[in-house]
């Protein structure tokens, strides 16, 4: 497993000559000016528009929030409050909402502001399309035990980037769902589920074709009771390069992808949520 430093230029999808002209900044640069509907005055500021690309930000666990480049907004397996102890965002708004299984750590989307368009596990299966964008919801395989409920997978495409997130995926892809969900670009890995070798994960990724790997949904002093793999125990297994990125946002273009599947470990949300006031 090799380790690198990624210069900012490319996480933006820019030339090393464009990069010397261009501000060096932690935060997405040069946002589009954006229409704000009535339902967003009163949101909390929510990851930018930024043209040629699309803004990825990770809050925790599995929830993985994406903004095209004109400014439309998919909220993915937002968490509840009670099994993990990540910080929810305060008023964020959505376009849409896109929800893989009804466990209570992956399906809060009524936390969501803006009355997003919501789409959930077994009723997303199938062509779908929200704000003009289409997706396809893939229902996988159940838990091996039969404890677990149904899980559905996502593909949609922003900016000609297609995602992939596979949700609480239990089993190596079968042949009909390799089908179904097609080659992606950037795959979401819940690489915490045990129910997963780090093995089948490699082999998962290069099912999908995807070159650019986002690990989530892993084990932090935040995950509560949830059984999970840690990130190390994944890195020290996978046989992909790793990459690490210091926030828990990236830009993706298409320019900036890389050509061969590597690992883009985000900053992992640090903060806890509040503790409920005594009864």
């Amino acid at each position: 497993m090799r380790l690198y430093s990624i210069p900012l230029f490319l996480l933006l999808g820019l030339g090393p000559a464009a990069a010397q002209s261009a501000p060096v900044t932690n935060a997405p640069a040069s946002p589009r000016a954006l229409p704000v509907s009535p339902a967003d005055l009163n949101a909390a500021p929510a990851p930018m528009a930024v043209p040629g690309g699309v803004n990825v930000h990770w809050y925790g666990h599995g929830f993985v929030y994406l903004t095209s480049s004109v400014g439309i907004r998919a909220a993915i397996d937002p968490f509840g409050t009670e099994t993990v102890h990540y910080k929810f965002p305060e008023h964020l708004a959505a376009d849409f909402v896109l929800v893989s299984h009804e466990a209570e750590d992956h399906c809060a989307a009524d936390q969501i502001f803006g009355n997003p368009l919501i789409f959930r596990s077994v009723m997303a299966v199938g062509l779908n399309r929200a704000n003009g964008i289409p997706f396809y919801g893939v229902s996988l395989q159940k838990d091996p035990s039969d404890q677990g409920g149904a899980n559905t997978a996502f593909t949609l495409s922003f900016d000609g980037v297609k995602f992939c997130y596979l949700g609480q995926i239990n089993l190596p892809l079968l042949a009909q769902e390799k089908t179904e969900l097609g080659k992606a670009d950037v795959v979401f890995l819940p690489v915490g589920l045990q129910t997963l070798s780090v093995s089948d994960f490699n082999q998962v990724v290069q099912d999908l074709g995807a070159t650019m790997v986002i690990p989530i949904n892993y084990k932090t002093d935040l995950s509560g009771i949830i059984p999970l793999r840690s990130l190390d125990d994944y890195l020290s297994g996978t046989k992909f390069p790793v990459r690490k990125v210091n926030s828990d946002e990236i830009v993706v273009s298409r320019g900036m992808l890389p050509a061969e599947p590597t690992v883009y470990v985000l900053k992992s949300p640090t903060e806890a949520a509040p503790a409920p006031p005594p009864q």
